[in-house]
């Protein structure tokens, strides 16, 4: 069995985001499998909750990553906390997880913070997929996009497709996982929504990204209040709103109040901690989730419908990326286009009126997320911990640009580089 050292780049605590929560499944399907398990958090220890048992859990020490990691077999990392432990040390089997393509969803925060953000993931990527041994994504139209990276960057050479030509070894699908067995028991509504009338529907919408399409929702709220007018929407605060833009968050907010509908038909419900992160979903009649066209959108897997299609909760979604089309494939819900209202309100109102096709949405959800689980969907990393190895033919043909040195600007990097370029070998 492998010592493996997880380096995972959000704050694991009670309250986890996705990266978080996928981090921590993962050190668990290893620890489970018989690995010793060590998971590099960026938060104090004491404050880490809901990790698993077997999983031994330290604070991230970027300067150190590399000691950090002395007496492991193998490093898993995700997001730019690893780039650190990769400019101090190249010896060890290292998987990238790109399950979650923060550079595309970074470019909808442009014109709050500038180009830094798009240098910066650019140079993580580049560093990371001339670095790594195995890389991880969600979905084959995921793999297709980090496949010409990695192709951009050298990394599918002849003698790579001659060894490998399927590129398993280089790139698998290990998408985001449900947990075993039944979800938990539903609370009773009155303990989630205390204030609720008893006969209110409530569509769940999440936690809003900037990348989402809340105010699609808001523009066909009026149609599905003139046939149920007690419905709400309950919308999820961010846990972590220092690391994340929250514009459309805060225009989803202001709309709402100008219609007068916060705190009525427009709820924002406060994250929950990951013990009872189900409990709001669990107490609505149906998920809709809207985002808006783009790339973004095609390469997402849209977590939180894998979560909800677990649950069994009928979803209405807005065509775009691969769970939309497994929605529509499976018939957990309705797909409706972007950007409609109207197309919005109809199938809302269809599912709210309609009771038994909306468990029959949930059911069909239920079938497909039981395949799921996180040590289902793991394998291909559990065979990769069972017997690591490093891509021989890594340096062959690889464009190594790096990232930026420590107190380097990454401008200043790239300038050299192109300098080298141009006057060639």
């Amino acid at each position: 069995m492998s010592r493996v050292f997880a380096i995972c780049p959000e704050p694991v605590r009670s309250v986890t985001a996705g990266v978080g929560t996928r981090m921590t499944n993962l050190a668990g399907v290893l620890a489970n499998a018989g690995h010793v398990v060590t998971l590099a958090v960026p938060n104090d220890p004491q404050d880490a909750a809901g990790v698993p048992e077997g999983v031994t859990v330290v604070r991230a020490v970027p300067e150190r990553l590399g000691r950090q990691a002395d007496g492991h077999d193998l490093v898993l990392l995700h997001g730019h906390l690893g780039n650190h432990y990769l400019e101090q040390r190249d010896d060890l089997p290292v998987v990238i997880d790109l399950y979650d393509p923060f550079l595309i969803d970074n470019l909808h925060y442009y014109t709050e913070l500038g180009l830094q953000p798009y240098l910066t993931d650019h140079a993580t990527w580049r560093l990371q997929m001339a670095r790594g041994d195995l890389f991880l994504c969600s979905s084959s139209e995921q793999r297709s996009y980090y496949l010409g990276w990695l192709t951009a960057l050298g990394r599918v050479s002849p003698a790579v497709v001659a060894d490998d030509p399927g590129l398993e070894r280089l790139i698998v699908e290990v998408p985001f996982g449900v947990p075993a067995g039944e979800p938990p028991p539903a609370p009773p509504r009155t303990e989630v929504f205390p204030d609720l009338a008893g006969a209110a529907e409530l569509l769940y919408f999440g936690g809003i990204y900037d990348w989402y399409d809340p105010l699609v929702v808001l523009d066909a709220l009026p149609a599905v209040l003139a046939q149920h007018p007690s419905a709400r929407v309950v919308f999820v605060e961010h846990p972590h709103p220092e690391l994340t833009p929250q514009s459309a968050a805060a225009q989803t907010r202001a709309e709402a109040a100008r219609r007068a509908w916060l705190g009525s038909h427009v709820v924002f419900a406060p994250w929950r901690p990951a013990a009872n992160r189900f409990a709001l979903p669990q107490v609505c009649d149906l998920a809709v989730v809207t985002h808006r066209p783009g790339l973004e959108t095609l390469l997402s897997l849209r977590t939180r419908l894998v979560d909800l299609l677990w649950l069994g909760l009928p979803v209405v979604v807005t065509e775009g990326g691969t769970m939309a089309s497994i929605v529509r494939e499976i018939g957990a819900g309705e797909v409706v286009p972007a950007q409609d209202p109207a197309a919005l309100a109809a199938a809302v109102n269809t599912f709210l009126g309609d009771g038994e096709r909306g468990s029959r949405a949930g059911e069909a959800g239920r079938r497909w997320a039981v395949n799921r689980t996180w040590g289902r969907v793991a394998r291909p990393l559990l065979e990769f911990a069972a017997r690591p190895w490093r891509d021989r033919h890594r340096g062959e043909c690889s464009v190594d640009l790096g990232a930026p040195a420590v107190g380097e600007p990454r401008l200043a990097r790239l300038r050299r580089w192109a300098r080298r370029v141009r006057r060639g070998p």
